[in-house]
């Protein structure tokens, strides 16, 4: 069995810091990897991510993200990943990644979007009109 722990909409910036990690203090006795679902940031800035990449940097269990409409509000989105990345996070923009977990390869497909995706690189100002259109 491969445990998976998901963690979204997580709109980390200025005052986020060691929030997450005390959570993440048993993380491997509990999952084989750890999957963030977008909205990483509050407003997608390199300082916002920097925050959460130290709490996620040296995890002991393989951790893949995807960027949410948040992470890319001030079209930094390059950066965001870059600072990701470095901490050793894989970012999956419209890609798949196969990750081994314990001897057993475990594929991961990286979307992001409301319903049926964002028109063109992500939505307007928080996606907010194109979730209440794709609920109508």
């Amino acid at each position: 069995m491969i445990r998976i722990a998901a963690v979204g909409d997580l709109h980390y910036g200025e005052g986020s810091k060691e929030i997450l990690r005390p959570s993440l203090r048993h993380l491997q006795d509990r999952a084989d990897v750890l999957l963030l679902a977008g909205d990483l940031t509050r407003c997608g800035g390199p300082e916002e991510v920097k925050i959460l990449a130290d709490e996620l940097r040296g995890l002991p269990v393989p951790v893949v993200a995807v960027l949410g409409n948040h992470d890319y509000h001030a079209d930094r989105e390059e950066e965001v990943r870059r600072v990701l990345e470095d901490a050793g996070v894989r970012v999956l923009e419209g890609e798949a990644a196969a990750i081994d977990v314990d001897g057993v390869r475990v594929g991961i497909a990286g979307t992001k979007g409301f319903g049926g995706g964002f028109r063109g690189a992500h939505g307007s100002d928080f996606g907010e009109p194109e979730m209440k259109a794709f609920v109508a």
